[in-house]
């Protein structure tokens, strides 16, 4: 249980009013009340004549529930959407560093902030304040040090990336040989045979579906990789092939313009074609208005009311495509028509 609990529950195993422990620690019921609901913590002062009063020790009175269960980080990342959307992101913030401090050795948690947060920012298209941004690099640290393998697995990948786009590559090597080989089991292809088995229908077709757009996605993260690699080379009509090849994947399996707008944006810029890149824009930014595709595709049967919203990541692109340090796309800046597009998209 969390720490404002184990107050509770031990100040009324004594028989304790809040007023009674409150003089006893020299303070005011009010703050106890505060400690009891999550509010605020006891300084740390107060820990050990806490304890004793309420019949343990410091090392009884902390040792409270570390980790939170799947529902519980679901519901909570649910919570925080919700409050960036009404009150904004420096709310979902405050919100994260309070449930931070009930679950401070939680690795799950961490993770979950992390990468929410920065979800949020991205797609409001906000830039996080100094010290913002340093908590949620902790936070990555503190999950890629977890005891649960999923967690720091996963946290690591994380800072992988983050080491590799500001070119800190010795420091991704390090976290490269900190993540597992792959499993020689497929826990989600399990659990649809599972599903199969018990004829659960439904429950197999969402994991299949989702398995089958997860690994379509990573063919189209590979081809674009080879994209990459033979522009460097000077291998165009490899290159050509690939950019088709990509393209074809994401008509085939039905999915969204926007990834096939994406392959040909990718290909603009490695051959620094203006007015295919040009085009390329335009096609994405009226992509990112469109819903993705569902109902009627056989690869979205059960998946169908679980809809990509498009929308929430125009910020984030636009941003990119704005920013004057980002040179990819500095052979299209002084085209007034790319000028247009971008403001357009604000």
């Amino acid at each position: 249980m969390a720490l404002c609990e184990q107050i509770r529950r031990l100040r009324r195993q004594r028989g304790l009013t809040q007023e009674e422990v409150a003089r006893a620690l020299g303070v005011t019921a009010p703050t106890v009340s505060k400690w009891e609901r999550g509010t605020t913590l006891p300084d740390l002062g107060l820990l050990a004549p806490l304890a004793r009063l309420l019949g343990t020790d410091a090392n009884g009175l902390l040792a409270f529930q570390q980790e939170m269960d799947r529902q519980a980080l679901a519901d909570f990342a649910a919570r925080l959407v919700q409050t960036a959307a009404a009150d904004g992101v420096p709310a979902a913030l405050a919100l994260a560093r309070t449930q931070r401090q009930q679950f401070p050795r939680s690795g799950a948690l961490a993770l979950t902030l992390a990468l929410n947060l920065e979800g949020l920012l991205a797609m409001q298209a906000q830039e996080p304040a100094a010290a913002d941004q340093a908590w949620l690099e902790e936070l990555y640290h503190q999950a890629a040090d977890s005891q649960d393998e999923a967690v720091a697995a996963q946290a690591r990948a994380m800072l992988f990336g983050k080491a590799m786009a500001s070119q800190e590559y010795d420091q991704a090597q390090q976290l490269l040989d900190r993540l597992p080989d792959r499993p020689l089991y497929h826990k989600e292809q399990m659990a649809a045979q599972l599903a199969l088995a018990r004829q659960d229908n439904a429950q197999a077709g969402r994991l299949l579906e989702s398995q089958l757009l997860e690994q379509v996605s990573a063919v189209q993260t590979t081809l674009l990789t080879l994209m990459e690699l033979a522009a460097r080379e000077g291998r165009q009509a490899d290159l050509a092939h690939l950019a088709q090849r990509a393209q074809a994947v994401g008509e085939d399996f039905q999915l969204s313009a926007y990834t096939v707008w994406v392959v040909r944006m990718e290909q603009a810029c490695l051959t620094k074609d203006r007015d295919q890149g040009l085009a390329a824009l335009e096609g994405l930014l009226a992509a990112l208005e469109e819903p993705w595709p569902q109902g009627s595709s056989p690869f979205r049967r059960y998946l169908a009311r679980e809809s990509l919203d498009l929308h929430t990541m125009r910020g984030g692109i636009l941003r990119e495509l704005a920013d004057p340090e980002n040179q990819v796309y500095d052979f299209l800046r002084d085209d007034p028509r790319f000028q247009a597009l971008v403001g357009k998209g604000t």
